[in-house]
């Protein structure tokens, strides 16, 4: 699995978009399965915070599925406080 950190400029129901620093946006699909819903997305989007994803390079989409995504100060994989 990989990771990124940056921080959420685009979200749409359970996919997202994330700016890194080097100023590279990526697309995520959050996994069904991940560490927190996508009524959280909005959340971490409004407030600029800088998160860090987990996640895989499915073969057959466009976006990467996120399978855990967190504050970039939290390691550990607990939920994201709202």
């Amino acid at each position: 699995m990989q990771s990124v950190e940056g921080v959420i400029t685009l979200v749409q129901e359970g996919r997202f978009a994330i700016v890194t620093d080097g100023g590279r946006i990526m697309q995520f699909l959050l996994a069904h399965n991940a560490s927190l819903e996508p009524q959280d997305l909005p959340l971490l989007k409004r407030d600029r915070r800088r998160v860090r994803v987990d996640y895989t390079e499915p073969s057959r989409l466009i976006a990467h599925v996120a399978h855990a995504l967190r504050t970039a100060d939290d390691i550990s994989n607990e939920r994201i406080e709202r």
